[in-house]
This record gives structure tokens, sequence and C-alpha cells, in this order.
């Protein structure tokens, strides 16, 4: 009998291990899997990829959690970052990174946090109160979680957006064609400085166009 000793034995039925361009394929499927679940797809559009509905979303639904990093840096500029409204920004990652801006948008984005050192799960498909929850003050409360919900009913193929509320600073044109489109991708508190900027001709020189 003959035993190689310069490779590990593997019992019977024990499938070899994946190379990393298998594991990374295993994974990018199971991302799918995972969004084709909450009713969701990541699609082609006019400015690249959005998030589209694949049922019906009724309005209040929470969609899922944004997950990403959060950056404290005043001049970080980035075209899928979230504002937070208290000075920080949210660099999502993959799928709601690819959700569009609208000045009309279906969907917006919460703060949650709870009572205690950990935050429960939050069921997908689980109906969030209308207005959203505000952040607990409590002294031990969790890190909050940022969660997608929709603000009004979905139909099935419509895709998902949100309002960016971008400071003036970073306005950029807008294109999303909805009928209150406010022509920039700019927190609607904004509009009046940002015609301020426009006036002075001060947009060439912060790289905002």
């Amino acid at each position: 009998m003959h035993f190689d000793e310069g490779k590990p034995s593997r019992s019977h039925g024990e499938r070899p291990p994946l190379s990393p361009h298998q594991a990374q394929r295993k994974h990018r499927q199971a991302k799918v899997e995972r969004l084709e679940k909450r009713g969701l797809r990541v699609g082609r559009t006019s400015v690249g990829k959005g998030v589209f509905a694949t049922k019906r979303i009724v309005d209040g639904t929470c969609i899922g959690q944004i997950e990403g990093r959060v950056i404290s840096e005043q001049d970080y500029v980035s075209r899928y970052a979230f504002d937070l409204g208290d000075g920080t920004q949210l660099e999502p990652t993959a799928p709601f990174r690819f959700v569009n801006h609208s000045c009309s948008p279906n969907c917006a984005f919460e703060a949650f946090s709870f009572p205690g050192p950990t935050s429960p799960t939050i069921a997908e498909d689980a109906t969030l109160p209308s207005p959203a929850v505000e952040l607990s003050t409590h002294p031990a409360a969790a890190a909050p979680k940022i969660l997608l919900y929709s603000i009004c009913d979905i139909r099935l193929g419509e895709e998902l957006t949100i309002d960016y509320s971008w400071p003036a600073r970073f306005a950029i044109p807008c294109n999303c064609h909805s009928a209150h489109c406010r022509g920039w991708i700019v927190d609607s508190k904004h509009l009046a400085e940002l015609q301020q900027l426009l006036q002075v001709r001060a947009i060439p020189d912060l790289g905002i166009i």
C-alpha cells in the first residue's frame, strides 16, 4: 500500500477547498439570493446601477439595514454617500449603495436605536411607525442602525430612490426627471445657499461643476 506523505488525506466524499475565485463567486451569489428574498434586485439604469422592487412594497415597510462606514470628514465627497444630518455621512456598501437619488423619492433612511447595550434584530418587511422612531436618549443605548424604509407604496419593477440631501457646496445637477425636480442634487433647505453660490460664480472654484 502506498501513502503520499506530501498531501493531506481527505475522507471519501469531502469536497476540495474552493479557490479564491470560486469563493468570491459563491459570496456574490449568496448576496444575490439574500437580495431576492427581500424582493429586490440590482439592475441597470440610465445613470449606472439601481435597486428595483421584485414585488409590491407597502408604505412604511422596513426594506433593510444600510451598512457601511460613517465618515466625519467635512470635505468627504462620494457619489454614493448619504448625509446623516449631524455632520457625518454614510458611505454604504452594496446593495444599498446603488439606491439612486430622486427629488420625489419613494424611500427614506433613518437612524434607529434602542435602550440597552444591544439592538434587537428588526425583521425585514416589518412595518415601521410613521414618522420614524427618534433616536433613544437612553445612556446605555446601542449604536444606531441605519434603516431603509418605504415612504409610499412601491410597485413591482419600480426603482427604489431616496433624497440624497447633499449640502450646497457638494451639489451637482440632477437628472431624476421628477415633476418636482429641484434641478440639483441638494438638500431643499440649502437651495437659497446654492443660488448664492451660483450668483457669485463660486461653484467652479469649489469643484461642484
